[in-house]
């Protein structure tokens, strides 16, 4: 992961994800469903230009497992990591918002790009 110029922090919460570029220091918030991770791409794209890049975001669960699956279904490269991990390389922060939660989730990316692997998502099916 060494070899990318960007992170792109996300929030992942119930409606809504909140996307911040740590070089290009952008924020925007979207919808959490496919029209919504559509337009995500669409906004990165044009943010990073040419620029390598990868995805950073909390493992919250239901809510983050849907952007995983459409990420991984797109041969997107992202990283979903422990929201403790996160969370302990933050420091003491004294305010919580969304906004700033992507901003501390691209800085963790940033910062640790060099020991991270990208995730996987394989969910298995089975019929009944």
């Amino acid at each position: 992961m060494k070899n990318y110029k960007e992170v792109v922090g996300i929030d992942v919460s119930k409606r809504t994800i909140d996307a911040y570029c740590y070089q290009a220091h952008a924020h925007k918030e979207f919808v959490n469903d496919i029209i919504g991770y559509k337009s995500l791409i669409k906004w990165v794209l044009k943010i990073c230009k040419e620029v390598p890049f990868f995805y950073c975001f909390e493992n919250t669960g239901y809510y983050s497992l849907k952007l995983a699956l459409y990420l991984s279904s797109q041969n997107i490269v992202y990283v979903e990591e422990s929201p403790l991990k996160i969370k302990r390389s933050s420091g003491i922060v004294k305010e919580k918002t969304d906004v700033l939660d992507a901003c501390l989730i691209a800085r963790y990316g940033w910062l640790y790009r060099e020991e991270l692997t990208p995730s996987t998502c394989m969910v298995s099916c089975v019929v009944w």
